[in-house]
């Protein structure tokens, strides 16, 4: 997922006025993935959202100097955020790999089938053919693959259910509207002015 540009920002101007036009990007790539997360098996934008929550919150930290010292507690909920994602991008990843393993595991099994179909009646060729292949299933890797397979499925579904109610309890505590005044307030306390919104943020 390609960051969007932030076509707005003025090289001379100063960074703290900035931070609004900065952010409102940010946090409007997140949220408006966001949306996906109901959805246990978009993987692709699950994955995008991973990116985009780990771009905001490196973004925030870039300009922690800014910003009061209790936005670290945000921080924290970013991170708790990433690892949800990042844990079942670990799953997805690694069961793509090992439906790999197993396509090229059932090869050779497959291959063994189709040796049996070259003999006829039960000869004791077929039973030397069959006990090859009843011992590709006992002691290959078929069922190793098949049970590491359900085993990451489940861990999955475990935590994206984790991942679900800390999202939920985001919306609740209206944290990316608390965000948006943490933003506005970093750029004018300095000129003492009142904090403002950026434009957009709250209907992202």
């Amino acid at each position: 997922m390609k960051a969007r540009p932030i076509s707005t920002l003025q090289a001379d101007g100063a960074v703290r006025e900035q931070l609004p036009e900065i952010f409102v990007v940010r946090m409007s790539e997140l949220w408006e993935l966001g949306r996906h997360i109901q959805f246990e098996d978009r993987v692709r934008e699950l994955h995008d959202m991973r990116i985009a929550a780990k771009r905001l919150r490196y973004c925030f930290e870039f300009f922690s100097p800014l910003f009061d010292e209790e936005f670290k507690l945000h921080l924290k909920r970013f991170k708790q955020l990433q690892d949800y994602l990042g844990e079942i991008h670990d799953c997805d990843v690694w069961v793509d790999y090992l439906r790999a393993e197993l396509k090229t595991a059932m090869q050779g099994i497959n291959a063994a089938r189709r040796e049996l179909d070259t003999h006829v009646g039960a000869s004791q060729g077929l039973a030397e053919s069959a006990r090859e292949m009843d011992e590709l299933y006992t002691d290959g890797p078929v069922n190793g693959l098949l049970r590491m397979m359900t085993e990451l499925s489940q861990r999955r579904r475990d935590i994206y259910q984790d991942l679900l109610l800390f999202w939920r309890g985001l919306e609740e505590d209206g944290f990316q509207q608390q965000l948006a005044l943490d933003v506005a307030h970093a750029a004018t306390r300095a000129a003492g002015q009142e904090p403002r919104v950026p434009d957009g943020t709250e209907d992202t």
